[in-house]
């Protein structure tokens, strides 16, 4: 379930204003990182001014932020609010995951031959514990989920998958992906972030979920939400301890927090919610890379990502993608080259106009 729509929407007009860069140049690279909305600023710069002046007296001021964020985020991810935590990246998430089960010798992990590299090292670095690594073949896009379940066996303890693929722009089902995993005894943990703040992100069955806030959440580096199960918490031992967990704690968050960060993820949380609407957001989003994907397709270029499996990503094939990029660059058109794919990321404040422009461009380049 998402939270309702915004108590006081805005026109797309008006949402457009507020992201001044968005009229400034065709900006598709929401998927690279997030715009900032014109109050975002004042909401970190609140924390210096207010929070943190009172120095660690002021340390209930600070956790107000933390709060709220917590509180917006849980029914997004179909999580308890206890169930997150805050880290400093995606990256730091799976590795505090992946540090932190207990492992024996001979278990496995599955994952995508093509997969993220935060996640491939996140799982490598398991290794040295004696796991085995189990890459899979991934034959086509539509394939994808049913390749990693179809790889999960008796051994497999965790599937480390992405829940949208960061080239492809491929979106898996987690809730067929998590009773695959159930079924068979195993874990699933999701790198969350190219979904969340894209499309409805429910984590669903999953046990560990994590994504950076800079993207589709329209905030800042150096944070990131981690939600850890409450179903298995305590089957867990953090390698990497603090003052925050020390032992016999199973918490996976060992110090404090990016507070300022908090500050803007809560006040941008807020401005997504009650001023545009989640409803809306995702909507938008939707509406958008369905023009893109058709525009795309009428043009004759090859579209990898699912109709029906996306979130914010189209990527088509191209030959010369890092070519076209830098060509559309220079016309002020933004999008992202990876493994040979154009990669275009529209985000709500983008327009149908920005569509046809990167449309128009990319028929000319290609």
């Amino acid at each position: 379930m998402t939270p309702a729509s915004g108590l006081a929407a805005q026109s797309w007009t008006d949402v457009r204003s507020d992201f001044p860069y968005a009229s400034e140049c065709v900006y598709l690279n929401t998927a690279a990182a997030g715009l900032s909305w014109t109050g975002q600023g004042a909401a970190a710069a609140a924390f210096y001014d207010d929070a943190k002046r009172y120095g660690y007296n002021g340390m209930d001021r600070w956790r107000v932020s933390l709060a709220a964020a917590r509180a917006k985020l849980a029914p997004l991810l179909g999580a308890t609010e206890d169930e997150l935590r805050f880290v400093a990246s995606t990256t730091e998430g799976l590795y505090l995951v992946t540090g932190a089960i207990r492992w024996r010798r001979g278990d496995q992990i599955v994952l995508a031959a093509d997969e993220f590299p935060s996640v491939v090292l996140a799982c490598e670095a398991a290794e040295r514990q004696g796991v085995v690594l189990r890459r899979v073949a991934v034959p086509s896009e539509g394939e994808r989920e049913a390749a990693l379940i179809d790889a999960i066996a008796a051994k497999t303890r965790l599937v480390a998958v992405s829940h949208v693929h960061w080239a492809t722009g491929t979106r898996l089902d987690l809730a067929r992906l998590s009773a695959a995993c159930h079924d068979r005894h195993a874990m699933l943990m999701v790198d969350g972030v190219q979904a969340l703040g894209a499309s409805p992100a429910n984590a669903g069955g999953a046990d560990f979920y994590c994504a950076s806030v800079f993207k589709w959440l329209l905030s800042g580096f150096g944070l990131a939400v981690l939600m850890v199960r409450d179903r298995v918490r305590a089957d867990l031992s953090p390698r990497v301890r603090g003052y925050n967990n020390p032992p016999p704690s199973t918490d996976l968050q060992y110090a404090h927090t990016n507070y300022p960060g908090l500050a803007a993820l809560a006040a941008t949380l807020d401005y997504l919610e009650l001023r545009v609407g989640w409803d809306r957001v995702f909507e938008r989003v939707a509406e958008l890379t369905e023009l893109l994907h058709d525009a795309l397709g009428r043009r004759g270029l090859t579209v990898v990502t699912p109709r029906d499996a996306r979130a914010g990503i189209v990527s088509c094939v191209s030959d010369d993608a890092s070519r076209i990029r830098d060509g559309l660059a220079h016309e002020a058109i933004f999008v992202e080259a990876r493994n040979g794919l154009i990669r275009v990321s529209p985000h709500f404040y983008n327009t149908p106009e920005d569509i046809e422009a990167v449309v128009d461009a990319l028929g000319r380049a290609t």
